[in-house]
């Protein structure tokens, strides 16, 4: 994805606060344990740019999990 695709994107939303979300599959044997067959779990996250690589024209958006939830 172009960083302008993902501008034209939440510019409607300008003023909206970013949810970021990591999702980890879930491996079928633990799967079969769980009462919701949900095949992710979800944890809260933060974004950063990690480093902006201007020769090959890259944006390098990091992800940090949010509150040591691991």
């Amino acid at each position: 994805m172009k960083a302008q695709e993902l501008i034209e994107k939440l510019e409607p939303y300008a003023d909206f606060d970013l949810d970021v979300k990591i999702h980890l599959a879930v491996m079928e044997e633990e799967l079969q344990k769980r009462f919701y067959k949900y095949p992710h779990d979800s944890y809260k996250a933060e974004l950063s740019i990690d480093d902006i690589g201007y020769s090959d024209k890259v944006v390098c958006i990091g992800v940090t999990p949010a509150d040591n939830q691991y």
